[in-house]
């Protein structure tokens, strides 16, 4: 919890094994009058009794989604099975906050677009909120001082490119977007539990918003481990959405076995974790993963994201380090965004479950958490989720739905006039 005399915002993080376990530690910390909640819930809970449970006992907004595993700030590890909250109480007029949600029908990209106007059209803040927040402040000074932010959740998995072209339309470029896919087992052994959360809803095929208006510094960052392999690409001559038919007019499967080295089509599936796709963003030089995620009979592939027909794709590899490195890259990114606040609020990462996969792997996941900590500081708050894909901006200013990639959401707990 922030307990510096000045802050303009108070903090408490709890993570247990029962929803009584956690809303106790979070009055514990002095929570009484919460804005807004965020939750991860472990899917091995009964997801709708424990967001009832939550809504009972605490005012304010509640969202979040599903989780496979938790970035864990508290235990300093990359954990499984639990419940996860971070509760933000606003000690002046700083902050509000409004939460949103819908079933995802045929048309996903308008569903998305009617969910965030309701979101934003319902976020009641006073509108000396913003005059606040810019007065004062040179035209250089407002270019990342935007008031608004938005937390996506998805809970239909595959309609997450789609969703986002819908609130993208709708919000135009003045406002934060960061979140991820809601998620069921961190090996995939199902997939068909996923939820997101809003107030006192769990829903399933859905999408949940959290709009934040917030004269506090704000950011969000992203960034993945890869590097290209040297020598190794391809390119996709005929595909639709997620699925990968052919590259350089042959199987897709038989090629990127020899990309792999793979001496056949089982081997190249063990390849998966370690050698997704890259397509690199020219402006910034920055690889967006595409996660392949099964081989089928014909040859084709499947990923966890949508691959361009025509697109130039590398084989791509990462190590231990770059692990590290790539968590707290994420973070000193939303830093840079947020206008390098001194005072740090909360941190909330959402970590791909095949980025938890590796970390358990390469046992990087307690480095991961203390590289995070050695930029933010040992005591700021830190809640993370494994998710089924990420949401967020590149540096170049892409929003996107990512794969093998930690995408970060950092509140400050100072004001955009400082």
């Amino acid at each position: 919890m922030n307990t510096i005399d000045n802050s303009l915002v108070k903090t408490a993080l709890a993570y247990g094994k029962t929803v009584e376990e956690v809303l106790n530690a979070l009055k514990k910390q002095g929570i009484r009058q919460p804005e807004f909640s965020i939750c991860f819930a472990s899917s091995t809970f009964n997801q709708q009794q424990v967001v009832s449970q939550i809504k009972q006992s605490l005012s304010g907004h509640l969202w979040g989604l599903s989780s496979a595993g938790e970035f864990n700030g508290i235990e300093e590890a990359m954990t499984c099975g639990g419940i996860f909250m971070l509760s933000i109480e606003p000690l002046a007029n700083v902050l509000k906050s409004n939460v949103s949600y819908g079933t995802i029908g045929v048309d996903a990209e308008n569903s998305a677009k009617a969910i965030v106007q309701k979101a934003f059209e319902g976020l009641h803040f006073d509108p000396e909120l913003l005059y606040l927040g810019f007065s004062g402040k040179k035209p250089a000074d407002l270019l990342k001082a935007t008031p608004f932010s938005l937390l996506v959740a998805h809970s239909q998995i595959g309609t997450e490119e789609k969703c986002l072209k819908g609130i993208c339309e709708y919000v135009g470029r003045g406002v934060r977007i960061s979140g991820g896919s809601g998620a069921d087992s961190l090996y995939l052994e199902r997939v068909t539990e996923t939820y997101c959360y809003a107030d006192e809803k769990a829903e399933k095929n859905a999408l949940s918003v959290l709009a934040l208006a917030t004269t506090l510094k704000n950011g969000v960052g992203i960034a993945n481990a890869f590097r290209p392999v040297p020598g190794k690409g391809a390119f996709v001559t005929e595909s639709f959405g997620r699925v990968v038919y052919s590259l350089n007019h042959r199987r897709a499967a038989d090629v990127y076995m020899e990309l792999t080295a793979s001496s056949s089509w089982q081997e190249a599936f063990n390849a998966f974790n370690s050698h997704p796709f890259g397509i690199v963003e020219p402006v910034s030089h920055y690889w967006h993963i595409h996660s392949p995620a099964a081989i089928q009979k014909d040859g084709s592939m499947a990923f966890f994201s949508e691959i361009p027909q025509g697109s130039g794709v590398s084989l791509l590899e990462a190590d231990s380090q770059s692990r590290i490195e790539s968590t707290r890259l994420a973070v000193q990114r939303a830093i840079a965004d947020a206008g390098y606040p001194q005072k740090i609020a909360a941190v909330v990462l959402f970590n791909c479950i095949l980025c938890h996969q590796q970390s358990e792997r390469l046992r990087t996941g307690r480095a991961e958490i203390q590289a995070v900590k050695s930029v933010v500081g040992e005591n700021v708050p830190l809640i993370g989720a494994s998710t089924y894909g990420e949401t967020g901006y590149t540096i170049a200013g892409t929003v996107g739905h990512h794969n093998q990639t930690t995408t970060v959401w950092l509140l400050g707990d100072e004001p955009i006039t400082r």
